[in-house]
Formats: C-alpha cells, sequence, structure tokens
C-alpha cells in the first residue's frame, strides 16, 4: 500500500536556476504532457488582442468573399462538366456507334467484292485448258 505524505513549503529550499537549469525547463520529459503544450490555434486566437477589430473584420470579410467566390466557381465548374459529359454521352455516343457500324458494312462489302472477283477471274490452269478447247468449225 502506498502511503501519502504531505511536504509544507516551510521545508522546501530556494534554489538559484543558472542558464543551465532553464534550458531543462523545456526537456524532452514535457514534450509528451499535452496540458502544458500551448497549441498554434491557441497562439493564433491570441492575436486578436494584437490585431485592431478594424483590421480583423477587413481581414475576416476578405476571406469570407474569397471563400464565397472559391465556392461558386467550384460549383459552376461541376455543373459546366457534367452538361459537357452528359451532352457528349447523348448526342456523340450514338453518332460514333453509327460510324463505326457503317465502317464495318464498308469492310463487309469490300470483302464480297473480292470474293466475287477471285471467283469470276479464271486461274491458270483453267485458262490453259479453257484455250485448248476450241469448239467444232471453227
Amino acid at each position: 500500500m502506498v502511503k501519502l505524505e504531505e511536504v509544507s513549503l516551510d521545508h522546501v529550499e530556494e534554489e538559484e536556476y543558472t542558464d543551465s537549469d532553464s534550458s531543462s525547463v523545456y526537456s524532452s520529459d514535457d514534450e509528451g504532457d499535452v496540458d502544458n503544450i500551448e497549441s498554434i490555434l491557441d497562439r493564433v486566437w491570441a492575436l486578436q488582442d494584437v490585431i485592431p477589430p478594424k483590421t480583423r473584420k477587413s481581414i475576416a470579410d476578405k476571406c469570407s468573399s474569397v471563400y464565397g467566390w472559391g465556392k461558386y466557381s467550384v460549383k459552376f465548374l461541376g455543373n459546366s462538366a457534367w452538361v459537357l459529359t452528359t451532352s457528349a454521352l447523348l448526342l456523340v455516343l450514338p453518332l460514333m456507334i453509327e460510324l463505326e457500324h457503317e465502317q464495318g458494312l464498308i469492310e463487309y462489302e469490300k470483302m464480297q467484292q473480292q470474293s466475287s472477283q477471285m471467283l469470276s477471274q479464271p486461274t491458270n490452269g483453267q485458262k490453259k485448258q479453257a484455250a485448248g478447247i476450241v469448239p467444232p468449225g471453227f
């Protein structure tokens, strides 16, 4: 069991601090303690006492204006992108499909013409045989 003992201030001796002692105030032991560390937000919040109210209001108005314009711009760009992509899907995609279909038909017709030409042209053996046969009376 742990026994706690209260120490009164009368028994604490005062010590003088030197430069080496003051450097140990910010040691690595204190870095882990969240309660003792002042956050950046606290430091920025403390600046409100340094900056006059008129200037703070001017800065806040300008930041609000920039935020508003940025929000409007992003919304406008998003809507524009939506309109362009849906228009492309509705107008250009069917046209592309039809052009591809027509290209396939053209290729099919070319193949038909080539096959009919190959069938209509006699081969070398057929030419000799056709030349060797002469109907009677000629």
